[in-house]
């Protein structure tokens, strides 16, 4: 059945979206992850970088999405540096699209975002999503896991109140 109601027309009309039904569809995973816990291996000492993002998908463009996606995710799961991800959707807000990262430091997740089918990606996300957003921040020492609703959080505090960048002149 098609989604009859109305698109947001803004970013934020997108992250206020009701997101009851997030999905984790990649649990925590990577070096500093116990695999059968879920759970941080050990604590992360010293200064590290926490990254999200969160994209809407338009319809129609679920191929090319998906093979983009597929390049994202192989060359992520390898990346140096990059110490956990997971990755969320919700079907209840236009298949929001929830990534989060714990990075060894900038540089690291820097090298990832120029990487080729990042840049591949990046180069199309005004034609493949409707909206999209992104933020990092580095964090001290910590035994816990950041979450999806903390990532939400720091979106909110750094989101431009303005007209989105991804609305065409005069709309």
């Amino acid at each position: 059945m098609a989604d009859s109601r109305p698109i947001p027309t803004t970013l934020q009309e997108f992250a206020d979206g009701d997101e009851s039904d997030l999905n984790v569809v990649a649990p925590w995973a990577g070096p500093a992850v116990d695999p059968e816990t879920g759970l941080l291996r050990e604590p992360l000492r010293g200064r590290h970088l926490i990254a999200t993002s969160v994209g809407w998908p338009k319809p129609g463009h679920e191929p090319v999405a998906i093979q983009l996606n597929e390049a994202i995710l192989k060359e992520l799961y390898v990346r140096p540096g990059l110490l956990a991800v997971s990755l969320a959707i919700s079907e209840n807000n236009f298949n929001s699209t929830r990534s989060l990262s714990i990075w060894e430091d900038e540089a690291a997740l820097r090298g990832f975002m120029k990487s080729e089918p990042h840049m591949a990606a990046a180069r199309r996300v005004k034609e493949l999503m409707f909206d999209w957003e992104g933020t990092h921040w580095v964090s001290e020492e910590t035994t816990e896991l950041p979450t999806f609703e903390e990532s939400r959080v720091r979106l909110a505090a750094v989101r431009d109140p303005g007209p989105s960048a991804f609305a065409s002149p005069g709309e």
